[in-house]
């Protein structure tokens, strides 16, 4: 076995750490995986593998790749809020690839140490982890709204002053400040900017939820608030909110994101950033009314004051307060360096039709939201 075969993951069992792991078992019968896991009560190895089967299920593989993941995926106890990831590299994993995937997604404020800790300083001990490996090449887990608040064409090119950026929230201006630290590392290493990652292509099914399902999550509690209130309410009633109708989202699905990532990979493409974007973007408009109406609500009305807002609509803005940045503006994400170093670009080519995204937008709902115990609402 050669040492180049194996593949150190931090963040395999989330959400686009375990598609990636999926991707490489299936397509690469020699790879073998290492991946950093924060225990739990199970232990790292038993944890890994549960995540792992439970996202092949989710993704329609069934127990395909069960035998792959037990003879070629090992769990080892480490953290990367832990220098060099907490973990002694073997000899074996010498020359490994890495994959930084682990990443915090919180966008409140009163997150913002703990975020900072894991993307920023999180990135740091996955370098000095990488040092120790003598790694191959090193690939991170970035997000294409690294942008901020810029719209239009966003290119395939670095962050300049991350720390000054113009950001939506910590969360970006944190992915910005770890993609520098990689430059500045000197690693011949891949910045890799995913849109709004979405579940899997063909079932729709996710294994964690944020993006548009976190957004899903406070309208559909907005509804059960209203329920509450009067019966009928939530079925007659217009809401306002503040979005630039007009505007677009990048939402890419995760099993294509993963196609296009190890796409890179094996091109060798050369290092720098790239857009795991997609083609399809629906507009804000679109998305907000699908969302609506598959938990149960008319179509809102959109405005651009917030003055215009009723107290009631104003409860909503509440609940969706971490996602207003992301229903302002239009960015189209540049994905030509990508495409230029992928045969078969898989988000390019991808179409999310408005029948496609309310099917997304069901299966959550049917799988988790309306599965989940209720809770006080403020």
């Amino acid at each position: 076995m050669q040492p180049s075969a194996f593949h150190v993951l931090t963040g395999a069992t989330g959400l686009i750490g375990s598609a990636l792991v999926l991707e490489l078992l299936r397509t690469e019968p020699e790879a073998r995986v290492v991946a950093v896991v924060r225990p739990g009560e199970a232990g790292a190895h038993a944890r890994l593998h549960h995540e792992l089967g439970r996202a092949a299920r989710l993704y329609g593989l069934g127990d395909q790749l069960d035998a792959a993941i037990a003879a070629r995926c090992e769990g080892v106890s480490g953290d990367v809020n832990a220098p060099g990831c907490g973990i002694t590299p073997r000899a074996a994993w010498s020359g490994a690839q890495l994959w930084h995937c682990a990443a915090a997604l919180q966008f409140q404020d009163r997150y913002r140490d703990e975020v900072i800790r894991t993307n920023v300083e999180g990135t740091r001990h996955a370098l000095q982890l990488a040092d120790a490996l003598g790694a191959t090449g090193f690939d991170l887990i970035s997000t294409a709204y690294v942008a901020g608040t810029r719209t239009g064409l966003i290119r395939e090119e670095p962050v300049t002053e991350p720390e000054a950026m113009p950001a939506n929230n910590h969360y970006e201006r944190s992915k910005a400040m770890a993609e520098q630290l990689v430059l500045d590392h000197g690693w011949p290493a891949r910045i890799l900017r995913p849109g709004i990652v979405i579940g899997h292509s063909r079932t729709r099914a996710a294994l964690t939820f944020s993006g548009l399902y976190g957004f899903m999550r406070g309208v559909f509690k907005f509804r059960r608030l209203l329920q509450r209130t009067q019966a009928e309410l939530a079925d007659t009633l217009v809401i306002r909110m503040r979005a630039d109708a007009a505007g677009s989202l990048d939402f890419v699905p995760v099993d294509l994101l993963a196609r296009d990532a190890l796409g890179l990979w094996r091109a060798g493409a050369e290092p720098g950033v790239y857009h795991l974007a997609s083609v399809a973007r629906p507009t804000i408009r679109r998305t907000v009314e699908i969302v609506f109406e598959s938990v149960g609500m008319r179509p809102p009305l959109f405005v651009d004051d917030p003055e215009a807002l009723t107290w009631l609509d104003r409860r909503l803005d509440r609940f969706i307060s971490v996602y207003q940045a992301y229903l302002q503006g239009d960015k189209r994400f540049d994905r030509s360096r990508t495409d230029r170093w992928l045969e078969q670009p898989a988000g390019r080519d991808y179409v999310l039709s408005d029948a496609e995204l309310r099917r997304f937008c069901d299966w959550y709902l049917e799988q988790e939201l309306v599965t989940r115990p209720r809770r006080a609402t403020t």
